[in-house]
């Protein structure tokens, strides 16, 4: 590239740099979320672009022409105009704010069901350990009641009204056999899945995994 060529361009650059500062002004848009909207994970492109220091190429110039809602001929300088339709521009700038505004009260919305959801899960593991201990209970309430009849054979006899009573540890000691074996079995499984994917087995199946490669680079 020639140094006439330079200077020429850079001209263009400070223009279009001053007009992407104008427009991105006009549109009431902070650079960082018109990078976001261009898909940079910073602001800095659009920096070194209003400052005429980086000229953008064309199908981004032209990405910035439809973020800002104006003429491309109004970056490259062309036209000083920035309106040229003003129904278009209305209905950009109604739908810049429009998609503001959705993605505003989408976040809200995520932070809220994930404060929900946590809720939830904190209740859903209090009412697990609410639930064991509850077995527990029954299951040593009716350990008690077979201590009372071992030392008292005339219990069942003797105390009226002990068959509902009975009856009922009878069924708590049921559910509370049912709820351990559940919980104990889930933990199995937590346990077996935690250890199947393990840093160390994993690094075993890699190993066992670059044994074979290299024996069968090797036959």
């Amino acid at each position: 590239m020639t140094v006439a060529t330079q200077n020429n361009k850079a001209p263009l650059a400070k223009t279009i740099g001053k007009r992407l500062r104008i427009a991105r002004s006009c549109a009431g848009m902070p650079a960082n979320i018109a990078a976001q909207r261009l898909g940079y994970t910073n602001a800095t492109q659009v920096s070194l672009a209003e400052k005429g220091e980086r000229t953008p190429p064309l199908h981004v110039l032209v990405e910035y022409a439809k973020l800002y809602v104006v003429p491309l001929d109004f970056l490259c300088g062309l036209i000083d105009d920035p309106i040229v339709d003003a129904t278009e521009t209305n209905q950009g700038v109604i739908a810049n704010a429009v998609s503001d505004a959705i993605k505003e009260q989408f976040e809200k919305l995520v932070r809220s069901i994930s404060e929900q959801a946590s809720v939830t899960i904190a209740g859903y593991n209090q009412d697990r350990r609410d639930l064991q201990a509850t077995c527990n209970i029954a299951l040593q309430a009716k350990a008690a009641l077979e201590r009372v009849r071992e030392l008292n054979p005339e219990f069942d006899d003797d105390w009226r009204g002990t068959a509902r009573l009975v009856k009922h540890l009878d069924g708590l000691e049921q559910v509370g056999n049912q709820a351990a074996q559940r919980l104990y079995h889930e933990n199995r499984m937590r346990e077996l899945s935690v250890r199947s994917i393990s840093s160390g087995e994993m690094a075993k199946a890699a190993k066992k995994a670059l044994v074979r490669c290299s024996v069968i680079a090797n036959c």
